[in-house]
């Protein structure tokens, strides 16, 4: 893996542009990784060349029950795992697969608490990882982790199957959701002795996880006594990125703040949107994302506001206009990192802050996170 830091704001946040490369493949952040459900509707609606340069690709699964128990114990249930998982692989890109495990499943209404992941379970998932050949490994680490000795089981065992691969392979330092954030530190710390750079946070299709995404920041640049700015030495620089999260707060209101792109002032080099999950489809309550206040706009709130925007878009079924701003809101956010990234380029004295701020319908929720930066950089 090779990394270089573009660019570092020179204001009140931690934003930076980077340039990661990985088996020979390279992608600017800041940016919003794709996953395979935006490249299945990307390509339906037609707009998937526009999205073409977009280079990480998040696939994945969160795990039913019998999947995670047959997970390297049942071949033919690790057999059906890896064909899955191996068709959502996309040629050219740096591709990052996501076996998400679930911190409890509902069997016929009883819930069962996942408290570990058995070293059979983690061999096999690292194993269709690396059969699959995943651009990097994440360690198998189950949601709500609340035990050292389970992340140093899964973390020994995700080694020891890389070595027995005989092909080399990054490890992501993976740090899935979890109500003890003083595991975190301690998680970092492995990670960073062994030399590992590329990061990754699962938000658990929260929108803007402020405790756990700050403690990782912090417990980050403590382990790489990052006192000023990363781009001083590289040896100080670190990817990030955040899994499954959602794009705006979740409300009944008819605005609800985008949240997800500004996870890029805690220094988030890319984010990616929820693969799983479903619902009803009420035409009316989708959203239509702004990225000129960072407003997500209910479609029949949208003359009430005097938001202009393609007629085109509201037009058809639910499930035709869905798709149709799901693939707006992918341009958007492509347009809206490249904007991120020439105001960190632009070496301005105030920096990006301001820029978020000017975000009228998240301006609240930017003011929180520069108090966070704020704290982080404190130390």
């Amino acid at each position: 893996m090779n990394l270089e830091w573009i660019a570092e704001d020179s204001g009140k946040t931690l934003a930076h542009a980077a340039k990661l490369s990985l088996n020979g493949i390279t992608s600017i952040s800041p940016l919003h990784a794709l996953t395979s459900k935006d490249l299945q509707i990307a390509s339906k609606t037609g707009v998937l060349k526009s999205l073409n340069d977009t280079n990480i690709i998040v696939s994945g699964e969160s795990l039913a029950y019998n999947t995670f128990n047959g997970a390297g114990t049942n071949r033919s249930i690790t057999d059906a795992l890896f064909s899955r998982l191996k068709g959502k692989m996309v040629p050219d890109k740096i591709n990052l697969l996501f076996t998400r495990i679930p911190k409890a499943h509902n069997v016929n209404g009883s819930i069962i608490n996942v408290e570990r992941v058995a070293d059979l379970q983690a061999a096999g998932l690292v194993g269709i990882q690396l059969e699959a050949n995943a651009s990097a490994i994440l360690p198998p680490l189950n949601s709500g982790l609340s035990s050292y000795a389970v992340f140093k089981t899964v973390y020994e065992r995700t080694k020891t199957e890389i070595q027995t691969f005989r092909k080399e392979k990054e490890i992501i330092g993976y740090i899935p959701t979890t109500n003890e954030l003083g595991l975190i530190p301690k998680i970092v710390k492995e990670y960073v002795k062994d030399g590992v750079r590329f990061f990754a946070v699962d938000f658990s299709s929260s929108p803007l996880n402020r405790w756990l995404i700050r403690t990782v920041v912090r417990a980050i640049r403590d382990e790489l006594k990052i006192k000023g700015k990363a781009g001083e030495k590289t040896d100080k620089q670190y990817y990030l990125h955040v899994f499954d999260v959602s794009p705006n707060k979740k409300t009944i209101s008819p605005v609800a703040p985008i949240t997800d792109v500004l996870a890029h002032a805690y220094g988030v080099d890319s984010t990616s949107g929820v693969i799983w999950g479903g619902g009803n489809l009420i035409k009316e309550n989708l959203r239509y994302f702004n990225m000129q206040d960072y407003g997500a706009y209910q479609l029949k709130s949208l003359e009430k506001f005097g938001i202009s925007h393609n007629r085109q878009l509201t037009e058809g079924s639910a499930i035709q206009v869905y798709e149709k701003l799901r693939t707006h809101k992918l341009i958007g956010y492509k347009n809206e990192c490249q904007n991120i990234s020439k105001t960190i380029s632009s070496n301005a004295d105030s920096g990006y802050a301001p820029y978020i701020l000017s975000k009228t319908r998240a301006d609240k929720i930017a003011t929180n996170i520069l108090m966070d930066v704020q704290e982080i950089k404190a130390g």
